[in-house]
This record gives structure tokens, C-alpha cells and sequence, in this order.
């Protein structure tokens, strides 16, 4: 199993190394027949495996573009980051995608990714030069995985922590349970601007559900700050889905 920051610093010598050149169209995304769709994210994606935005877009498809034929398969799972960062409360080191993404690969043929991280990859700490570097390498390492196999990704923002958490100004150590009181403002925004600002040529399209999440939060969300309700995995799969063409 390859270690996480070694594989992180082989990335970002490829990062560094790596010119990219040419246009890069981020108009929408058009699916085509009988195409299966991978998405990958932390527990958010997963919702259970039964319930969340993943299983009502296949839904949505099935009613509105059933001649398509479209097949989504969730690989979501909770806690898990492409950061390769844990905080010191977390119950062990978090899940980290790439310690699992190869076997994925090999034992589910698939023509698109759907990707959803940042929530947890952030660790729910302070911002820094050194974490929005280990998000944009994880982002960056995945797409270059989808060019190994020639599979198209659409990266969708980070969802947004509900205001509604409480913050306590003198935690010196942040975590899921108490997060820092301006990880959404001054993190996720971050790492939304990261994914909408992307440069690669796997990144088939960028999808904002943060801004309706943000903007529907108090019916999005219940008490817990992290993982919206069923209205908000709603919200997400209708965002999706209207932006895809057919």
C-alpha cells in the first residue's frame, strides 16, 4: 500500500512538472447512452447507500431520460478524504481514497466519474497555504487517474457546513465535532474556487451545488452541520442534473 505523503509528494512533482496547454470547455456535460457513472465522495456521496443524491439522480434519470439507459454506482464512503489528512479527535486516521481507487477501477469498468470531496479534507481546521496545496494535489491525482483510463469526471464543489453549528473561538484543536468557527468562509469557499478553477483536460465539467446548498440551508439541513437532508440531497441531484445535457 503506497504511503499517503509519498504519494502526494510524487503528485505534486507532476503538478510542477506538467504544462498544460489548449482550451479547456466547461460547458455542460452531455451523458450518452448506455453510459455507467462512478461517484466518488466521503459520507455524504454514500448517504447510507440507499437514500442520498446518487440513488435519486438514478431516479431522475429513470423517469426523464429512460431511453438512455444511464447506470449510477455509488462508491461513496464516509470520513474518507483525497487530502490524506486526519485531525488528532478523529477515530483513527481518516479513509483516503487513493488507498482504494485502483481496485475500484479495475473491478468496476466505468465511462464518467462524478467527484464530491472537500468537507472533510480541510480537517475542519484552521485554512492554510499547506491545505489548499494538499486538496488541489488530491484533486489534481484523481483526474490524472481518470486520464490513465480515459474516464471523464465532472468535479462537483464541496456542499457547504451549515451555519447553524456552534463555534467556540478557544478550541486550539478543531475537529468534526467543533469545528473552526470560520471553516466554511474561509476553507470551503477556498476549496470551491479550486474545483471551479481547475485546469486539466479530464475535468470535463465543474458543478456548483455549494452556492444552492448555502442559499437553502435552513431547509437543507437539520441539526447536523455536515450532511444535508433529504431535501438537500434533492437539491444536489436536481443541480446535477440541470446541469447535463442530453
Amino acid at each position: 500500500m503506497m504511503k499517503r505523503r509519498q504519494f502526494i509528494n510524487r503528485t505534486a512533482l507532476a503538478i510542477v512538472g506538467t504544462s498544460l496547454i489548449g482550451c479547456f470547455d466547461h460547458s455542460k456535460f452531455e451523458l450518452k447512452k448506455n453510459q455507467v457513472v462512478g461517484c466518488f465522495g466521503d459520507s455524504i456521496t454514500f448517504a447510507g447507500g440507499t437514500g442520498g443524491y446518487v440513488e435519486m439522480l438514478q431516479e431522475i434519470f429513470n423517469k426523464e431520460k429512460p431511453e438512455l439507459n444511464i447506470k449510477f454506482i455509488n462508491f461513496g464512503k464516509s470520513s474518507e478524504t483525497v487530502s490524506g489528512l486526519s485531525e488528532e479527535d478523529h477515530p483513527g486516521p481518516r479513509p483516503y481514497l487513493f488507498e482504494r481507487l485502483d481496485e475500484i477501477l479495475d473491478k468496476n469498468p466505468i465511462d464518467v466519474a462524478l467527484f464530491c470531496y472537500g468537507i472533510n479534507d480541510g480537517i475542519y481546521g484552521k485554512p492554510s497555504e499547506e491545505l489548499f496545496r494538499s486538496f488541489k494535489i488530491g484533486v489534481y491525482s484523481f483526474l490524472e487517474k481518470m486520464r490513465q483510463r480515459d474516464i471523464k469526471t465532472i468535479l462537483l464543489t464541496p456542499p457547504p457546513l451549515a451555519e447553524r453549528h456552534s463555534g467556540d473561538q478557544n478550541i486550539t484543536s478543531y475537529s468534526y465535532k467543533h469545528p473552526y468557527p470560520k471553516y466554511d468562509k474561509e476553507v470551503l469557499e477556498k476549496f470551491t474556487d479550486i474545483i471551479l478553477e481547475m485546469q486539466h483536460p479530464y475535468a470535463s465539467a465543474e458543478i456548483n451545488i455549494r452556492k444552492p446548498l448555502f442559499a437553502s440551508q435552513k431547509d437543507c439541513y437539520d441539526k447536523d452541520p455536515i450532511h444535508p437532508n433529504k431535501k438537500g440531497h434533492r437539491l444536489i441531484a436536481d443541480t446535477i442534473f440541470g446541469n447535463l445535457s442530453f
